[in-house]
């Protein structure tokens, strides 16, 4: 559990340098969250935890020395008291764990000059303490990094007991053997945490720091530096931006400084402005912000069609050159798009130009006019299904004549018609894309619970809790 919490964003100080494109927040609740969980965890990976052999000699009179090994030594019974977890500042998590005790099971041998014997035995630990530090860090890649920063562990007392051979020698000078393994053990506890610790660091390596969203549009979001650790929290700062997957290009812009705030929920998530006009910049790169409209696509109760006859209180030489005819506009981004968030509202402008063109009773197209489009569109963000969804609604729209094959007209009376154009066929097209939603980062194990969308100022944040099911 401790993996999926750190990593949850990977799914993440402004004074380091360049600010993030998307923010993660992880919190005490987090941890306290991550202790429960991690208790039911411990209860399925204690249970048969093997554990490192032990060999030694020691000297029993009237004997001399003996040589001994214990093997196969494995966990059959325990009981973890709850740890106490939290945040050591510019440091990592600290861990600590007091008086457990664990009954283990495993096999004795010896040799004696010419003799060889074994056995079963009986090991109970009580009393074992562990106090941990784990580092949280990044690498060159932008991936977490964790490694065992400090480790403090010892075992308070110990009874061990032999079956089988000359397991009532063994019992005789048990005291003696006791004080070995004690010394063993309290030697093996740190190096055995600290393994368990770096073993980590190949699942931390195969975590993804981008996500392809769809065919055009890859999402990177590796760590920019190290987390900023806090008493209460753990800040992840990543880069967040989107790019074209053919025509990769930096964005132009520069993210914005941006804090998180919500403390009352496990983990908060925040998406610069910035990252958001990355997207816009990344289709409008890869070229697919456009769409053909037709005469079929228009609603059959519209007055306006998409034919010359149509057009003619707008444009009356159309027709006399087109007489009865057929249309259609290529509508495309002439410019990315840019976004604003603000307090619960999103607005976008669009730059565009439509191409209007005759098709020609031959099916050829016949270029007439070309427009240059401003649009200015309102927007809400909703969570749904665990998707970032909403609706676009138009603000206003402005036309000038780029060119005109019939010469020059005046716009103003058209940009109705554009405007029926965009509520009747580019909305619903828009916002059939926004209902079905963006999936939001997450794994099979972690499931958000209760998430709260809220957009601010110049970013917008996701507070939630979250739920791990293994």
């Amino acid at each position: 559990m401790w993996l999926y919490l750190i990593t949850l964003l990977a799914i993440p100080h402004h004074a380091l340098g360049a600010n993030p494109g998307l923010e993660s927040v992880i919190t005490q609740k987090a941890l306290e969250y991550a202790k429960q969980v991690g208790a039911s965890l411990a209860q399925e990976k204690l249970g048969g935890l093997t554990i490192p052999d032990m060999t030694g000699s020691i000297s029993i009179s009237p004997f001399g020395k003996v040589d001994y090994s214990l093997s196969g030594m494995h966990v059959v019974n325990f009981n973890l008291p709850e740890p106490v977890v939290g945040f050591a500042e510019e440091a990592g998590i600290k861990i600590g764990i007091n008086g457990m005790n664990v009954a283990i099971n495993g096999n004795w041998r010896d040799h004696y000059q010419l003799i060889r014997d074994s056995g079963s035995f009986d090991l109970a630990v009580y009393g074992i303490a562990v106090s941990l530090l784990v580092g949280v860090g990044s690498d060159s890649t932008g991936r977490l990094t964790v490694s065992s920063a400090n480790c403090d562990a010892s075992v308070g007392d110990l009874e061990v007991t032999f079956h089988g051979g000359t397991s009532l020698l063994y019992n005789f000078f048990k005291k003696i053997i006791q004080g070995l393994v004690h010394e063993q053990l309290n030697n093996k506890l740190c190096p055995m945490i600290s393994d368990y610790i770096d073993g980590l660091e190949p699942l931390l390596q195969k975590i993804n720091v981008s996500y392809q969203y769809d065919p055009y549009v890859v999402f990177e979001f590796p760590l920019i530096h190290p987390p900023a650790i806090g008493a209460s929290n753990m800040e992840f700062d990543c880069k967040g931006e989107f790019y074209s997957v053919e025509h990769r290009g930096e964005f132009p812009f520069t993210p914005e400084q941006f804090q998180l705030h919500d403390q009352n929920r496990m983990v908060s998530l925040g998406l610069s402005q910035s990252s958001a006009n990355s997207a816009g910049f990344a289709y409008h790169s890869a070229g697919i912000l456009r769409i053909r409209l037709t005469d079929s696509m228009i609603p059959k109760v519209s007055p306006i069609r998409l034919n010359t006859t149509s057009f003619e209180s707008f444009i009356p030489e159309l027709p006399k050159r087109y007489p009865g005819m057929l249309m259609l506009v290529d509508l495309f981004t002439s410019q990315q798009p840019l976004i604003t968030f603000q307090p619960d509202n999103v607005t976008a402008q669009a730059f565009g130009a439509a191409k209007v063109y005759v098709i020609l009773p031959n099916a050829t197209l016949a270029p007439v006019f070309v427009l240059d489009i401003c649009a200015s569109f309102s927007a809400k963000l909703f969570m749904s299904d665990l998707k970032l969804t909403g609706f676009m609604t138009l603000n206003n729209v402005s036309l000038n004549l780029a060119s005109s094959e019939l010469g020059p007209f005046q716009t103003k009376s058209m940009e109705n018609v554009i405007r029926a154009g965009i509520h009747l066929a580019v909305l619903p097209e828009v916002n059939a894309k926004l209902k079905r939603g963006i999936p939001l980062p997450a794994t099979p194990e972690v499931s958000l619970v209760n998430p709260v969308l809220k957009v601010n100022q110049g970013f917008v944040m996701l507070a939630t809790d979250v739920s791990y099911s293994p």
